[in-house]
């Protein structure tokens, strides 16, 4: 892409960390909906947890592009954090136990916060055994 092109559709930094943004955003839902769409209990965690497996699997690097918009403009994260609460949400409305699936949606969440920011403090056979661990008790 030119640098012309690049300025046609993103005329600001802004407005570029705001794409970034809504394209993590969008690619991650709807990676997620297909499994929820199932309506089977704890489908909407289940997802959430397979996801950041995959992720990491494949060794996808973390999304630092909300780092570059957090710092640019912390209110960028506006939309991360409905986007949070509305996935919260959903998967506590499909979940056999909200709580479980509250606590599990926060660990997979601190796994991805640890490799966001380099802070990784449980090794590859902690996180397989925690994850395992949460997995086994949601609903199958």
């Amino acid at each position: 892409m030119s640098k012309g092109g690049l300025l046609y559709h993103f005329p600001s930094k802004n407005r570029l960390m705001e794409a970034l943004v809504e394209d993590y955003l969008s690619r991650f839902d709807a990676a997620l909906t297909v499994e929820e769409g199932t309506g089977r209990p704890d489908a909407a965690i289940r997802a959430y947890i397979a996801q950041f497996l995959t992720e990491r699997k494949h060794d996808a690097p973390p999304p630092s592009g909300l780092l570059a918009a957090l710092a640019e403009d912390p209110d960028m994260l506006a939309p991360v954090r409905r986007f949070e609460r509305d996935f919260l949400t959903r998967i506590r409305a499909n979940a056999t136990d909200p709580q479980m699936a509250t606590l599990a949606f926060l660990a997979i969440h601190g796994l991805r916060a640890m490799d966001l920011l380099n802070t990784r403090v449980l090794d590859r056979a902690e996180e397989d055994a925690l994850t395992d661990w949460l997995k086994a008790r949601l609903a199958p």
